[in-house]
């Protein structure tokens, strides 16, 4: 007979066995964080290094579902190709096995003891690492005393005919059992945490390996349902395509298991006395036959899946972030490499619309250059606006003290390719202004001012180059060349100082400090200096995404 207390003992030993998972996948993150990113950024196209980072994504996020809404993160975003994603996807199915693996031992001594380190290391020891070490031991504890709970809910029930029978049924009618599972598992959104009820249950002599394979298997597809339905918001079709896959796989597997589920149960009680360590075997079984059957075989499914879900032709729609998705916010390193993706992204559209283009407008007046840097920075203005509001908003997500600096830096750099782009087009309309107004320029400041615009645009080339590849040698550069920057625009001030009508103005090295001097030019001259003012300013903010990256 179910009782309260049998309930309010097994939701209780849940929500610790869920807690404990999202702590421990917590405190991984931050200790691996880099580590993480790194791998993200070296990950090559081999299908079989790609499978392997799926299983080790896996361990870190203590979820095969949590691995696939990032892989379909990873796709949407462009960081992953869709064969890349597909073997990843595979990976992520073995590296749930550890985790069931290590709960099916009976090891609630152990755990008590690591919640009590982890308390020493967690609230008196003060290093970041200790800390976040501490706070991984003390979720891993939790999983097993909430194993502990789930079991002992079920103790009482271990003499009941009635229920025995009634689970038995699930060996006899196997796919009864694959549909109940797959409904539970889709329910409480974690593969992890219907295998461990199953432990629960099979330690207490409640499932007969029979039943224990449908329900398996049953929980294999139902943890793939989260990231079907996070792809259905998924902005690029190669992400939608991984999820169909990921379901997919588990899909043809029951079906070519489905046959031979009892000589696979015979397989299965062979290689372990103990019901809750066959539960985690007929998991590994399973999936290595999954993997080693399809792996192989990925990059002709990539083909099937491109000819058969094609990219949709939609019509012009509301301007999106190329690679920042919402989703990504629960994992501080994928959004912060997605920001980072996003400002580069930002600043090639500079150097693409605004420096490429302004030489055109100096030479040519024509208005129709003006119109196309205007749109190129009302665009940037807007993927500007939508990364600030990202960054600010994962600022108050839990991250490691170096990510917490990463975000500032990136948050900074941001901000000063924006005002790089403002300033753009602050000098293509005064450009544009002295061409309409037919101001009179000396040939020698002409030269000069292109000798200044030479210079910026090879140091902002320097400066993307930087960021691209990720040497920071490149950075210092960048600040040695705004040196000699300076020395050219003081140079091109001297020369129009030199151009006063007064005999202490063409004997003067450079100009006075005061800048009064600047009321006795020419209104052409003062066009021309205003210009090379605000190239002196996109050189500074150069120099401050330098520094920022530095930093």
């Amino acid at each position: 007979m179910v009782t309260l207390s049998m309930i309010t003992q097994f939701l209780g030993g849940l929500g610790l066995f869920l807690y404990g998972v999202h702590t421990t996948s917590s405190g991984l993150q931050k200790i691996a964080a880099n580590k993480l990113k790194s791998i993200l950024e070296s990950l090559t196209k081999n299908t079989w290094a790609a499978t392997l980072f799926g299983i080790l994504m896996t361990v870190a996020l203590q979820s095969s579902a949590a691995t696939t809404v990032m892989i379909v993160e990873f796709v949407n975003s462009g960081l992953m190709t869709l064969v890349q994603g597909l073997g990843v996807s595979l990976g992520s199915a073995v590296g749930t096995y550890i985790l069931i693996q290590l709960i099916s031992f009976p090891i609630l001594d152990f755990a008590l003891f690591l919640i009590f380190i982890g308390f020493i290391l967690l609230l008196i020891v003060k290093t970041q690492l200790t800390r976040q070490i501490g706070q991984t031991l003390i979720g891993f504890g939790c999983i097993f005393v909430g194993m502990a709970y789930l079991s002992g809910a079920f103790a009482p029930l271990r003499n009941s005919p009635e229920i025995y029978q009634f689970l038995s049924q699930f060996g006899t009618n196997p796919l009864l059992g694959i549909l109940i599972s797959l409904l539970l598992t889709a329910l409480v959104q974690s593969s992890a945490a219907f295998l461990a009820i199953l432990i629960s249950l099979s330690s207490q002599g409640l499932l007969s390996v029979e039943a224990i394979i449908p329900l398996v298997m049953g929980a294999h597809i139902g943890g793939t349902i989260t990231t079907l339905i996070s792809a259905l918001g998924a902005e690029r079709v190669d992400a939608q395509r991984v999820a169909i896959a990921n379901t997919a796989y588990r899909v043809v597997a029951t079906i070519l298991l489905f046959p031979f589920f009892a000589p696979f149960a015979k397989f299965v009680a062979w290689s372990s006395a103990d019901l809750a360590r066959q539960v985690a075997n007929a998991y590994l079984f399973s999936t290595v036959f999954m993997v080693l059957v399809f792996l192989p075989f990925n990059s002709y499914l990539a083909k099937l899946l491109v000819k058969y879900i094609p990219q949709k032709k939609e019509p012009v729609q509301e301007p999106k972030p190329i690679y920042i998705t919402r989703s990504a916010l629960e994992v501080p390193t994928l959004a912060l490499s997605q920001a980072d993706k996003e400002i580069r992204w930002i600043g090639h559209r500079i150097l693409d619309n605004m420096i490429q283009l302004l030489p055109r407008l100096f030479l040519s007046g024509d208005p129709k250059w003006l119109n196309e840097m205007e749109k190129a920075e009302r665009q940037i203005d807007w993927h500007y606006n939508q990364l600030s509001k990202f960054l600010k908003e994962l600022y108050w997500r839990n991250m490691t003290r170096q990510q917490i600096v990463e975000n500032h830096a990136l948050n900074v750099m941001a901000k000063e390719f924006e005002a790089i782009a403002d300033s753009f087009i602050v000098l293509a309309r005064r450009s544009l202004k002295i061409h309409q107004d037919k101001l009179d320029i000396a040939e020698t400041d002409w030269t000069i001012l292109g000798d200044i615009y030479i210079a910026i645009s090879e140091n902002y080339l320097t400066l993307l180059n930087c960021l691209d590849t990720k040497n920071k040698d490149l950075a210092e550069e960048v600040i040695e060349t705004q040196d000699k920057i300076i020395r050219t625009y003081n140079l091109f001030q001297g020369n129009l100082y030199c151009q006063l009508p007064n005999d202490s103005a063409s004997t003067a090295e450079q100009p006075p400090e005061d800048k009064q001097w600047t009321d006795n030019l020419s209104e052409g001259q003062k066009a021309i200096l205003e210009l090379g003012n605000w190239f002196y300013k996109i050189g500074q903010h150069m120099v401050g995404i330098a520094k920022a990256y530095q930093y």
